[in-house]
């Protein structure tokens, strides 16, 4: 019995202690002041885990982003109230790609900013897609093929959330989501004109951490 009530008084401690921090409140607007400067950052892909290896009627593989680094560096150049504006950039890896970020504080810390539009495109996924031929009604089938990873990620839109402000250290880390980056392809043994026999693969997903330079 003395180890039951043990026990219960450690989950609703924990439980109260949480609630407590969620209802622990800042100034947004304070904590966005600060957020101006360069940031070293990575993401660690978690997912996509690809249902097959590669597609079958082309042979490109379906590449598989669980476990792979990304690293980036981010600048934020303005701030406005409860919100921040600034670029991230991937180097190499990406063509020098870059976007805009725009970001928000909330009052309770929790961060979140997103990849809203091309700073300067490596044209990974571009130049993939004018590679292939248009069919008569207008599309190119064969390019579903740029969807896959690696090329499917260097798209607009990637959210990095659920991250919590910090300013000693300055650093956290949260989630990182790219909701656009799920694609269809046919499945082993599939009809390629039926598309009862594709397969939808999930958008990438990962974790990220961030630390002010």
């Amino acid at each position: 019995m003395k180890s039951l009530i043990t026990f219960l008084f450690i989950i609703v401690a924990s439980t109260t202690y949480r609630c407590g921090k969620e209802e622990e409140t800042i100034s947004c607007a304070d904590a966005t002041a600060q957020m101006m400067g360069t940031y070293s950052g990575k993401i660690v892909y978690s997912g996509p885990e690809p249902p097959f290896v590669a597609d079958p009627f082309t042979g490109n593989p379906l590449g598989n982003s669980t476990g792979t680094t990304h690293n980036f560096t981010m600048e934020v150049t303005s701030t406005t109230e409860c919100t921040f504006i600034g670029t991230i950039s991937y180097g190499e890896i990406s063509n020098n790609t870059s976007y805009q970020v725009v970001g928000t504080i909330d009052k309770y810390g929790w961060v979140q900013f997103i990849e809203t539009k091309f700073e300067k495109s490596g044209n990974i996924k571009e130049n993939c897609i004018a590679q292939y031929p248009l069919n008569t009604w207008g599309w190119a089938p064969l390019a579903r093929v740029c969807n896959y990873w690696p090329t499917g990620r260097w798209i607009e839109g990637g959210i990095f959330k659920e991250g919590r402000f910090s300013n000693d250290p300055f650093e956290w880390e949260g989630k990182f989501e790219l909701p656009e980056s799920n694609y269809w392809t046919p499945a082993p043994g599939a009809d390629p004109n039926t598309l009862m026999d594709w397969t939808e693969v999930d958008f990438v997903t990962g974790d990220y951490q961030l630390t002010k330079q």
